[in-house]
């Protein structure tokens, strides 16, 4: 059995797990809307509606987010392991591409992809105080001399060189690697897999020209 089967397994068994405290949750559910009922009809079914969701929520959140957070940092690293890729060492830092945004950027969530020869890949979201300035994937690598001449991934694609370090910006609006207790592990990694094959694919094509 390998990691993916593993892994698998212990999400089937966290989904049976939730559909038992989903059941517990009806049953506060319905335990309070009838205890309300005499005072109030709509303040019964807006209560138990609230209360079954409340413990639900905080179940969940206690006792299986770790593992679900986890999860496409395990996915990705099969992945990686799968074409022969390594990961990143390094962070980004806020000055390392806060020219590129007029100096406006306050915060970076950043989820380390893999490096390709010359490139790091990362998925990013930029903001500043209070918006969105980015979000999507950062392709950068030092000493190469590229020109971009499209769209990369067929997605608005921007392009900086500071001091020979090339910053390929490619808004997908989305993350490459996509990992949740609803959706099957088999099926996050071959779409995680394919969208990295994607950008390896126009990493290769940028450099052949």
């Amino acid at each position: 059995m390998n990691n993916i089967e593993i892994l698998e397994q212990k999400r089937k068994n966290i989904r049976l797990k939730l559909i038992g405290i989903l059941a517990l949750c009806a049953i506060v559910d319905f335990i309070v809307t009838l205890g309300l009922w005499i005072f109030d009809l709509t303040a019964a079914i807006v209560g138990g509606l609230l209360a079954g969701l409340s413990l639900y929520f905080y179940l969940k959140f206690r006792y299986f987010s770790g593992f679900e957070e986890s999860l496409k940092e395990l996915i990705r690293d099969e992945v990686l392991k799968n074409l022969g890729l390594k990961t990143l060492t390094k962070s980004l830092q806020v000055d390392d591409i806060n020219s590129h945004f007029n100096n406006m950027v306050k915060n970076i969530g950043e989820f380390g992809l893999f490096k390709f020869d010359e490139f790091e890949v990362r998925d990013i979201c930029v903001r500043d105080k209070s918006e969105i300035l980015f979000y999507g994937i950062l392709i950068r690598g030092k000493g190469i001399k590229l020109e971009i001449k499209k769209d990369l991934l067929n997605l608005p694609t921007s392009y900086f060189n500071d001091d020979e370090m090339i910053s390929i910006y490619i808004a997908t609006q989305s993350d490459t690697v996509v990992a949740n207790l609803k959706t099957p592990l088999k099926q996050s990694f071959e779409i995680a897999k394919d969208n990295i094959q994607s950008i390896i694919k126009e990493i290769k094509q940028l450099k052949a020209a």
